[in-house]
C-alpha cells in the first residue's frame, strides 16, 4: 500500500527501512524520502514504526509535532 503519495513510497519500503535501522521519522525521511512532501503521511509512518519498535525507542520524550 502506498503511504507517501508525494514520493510514491509504500508501507513495505518503510517497514524494510525500519528493519534496517531507520527507526525515527527523520531517518525514514532520509532513507526513502517518505514524509518529505506535504506531510500528510507522517502519522501513518509513525504508526508503521510502532509496529517495528515500541514508541519509546523511536520518539523522544518531548512532544514533537513536526521534526523536519
Amino acid at each position: 500500500m502506498i503511504v507517501c503519495l508525494c514520493k510514491g513510497v509504500s508501507s513495505r519500503t518503510i517497514l524494510d527501512e525500519a528493519r534496517r535501522g531507520a527507526c525515527t521519522l527523520k531517518q525514514i525521511r532520509q532513507s526513502c524520502q517518505a514524509g518529505t512532501g506535504c506531510g500528510a503521511c507522517v502519522q501513518q509512518i509513525r504508526q508503521l514504526l510502532d509496529t517495528v519498535a515500541p514508541r519509546h525507542e523511536h520518539h523522544s520524550s518531548a512532544v514533537v509535532t513536526d521534526d523536519r
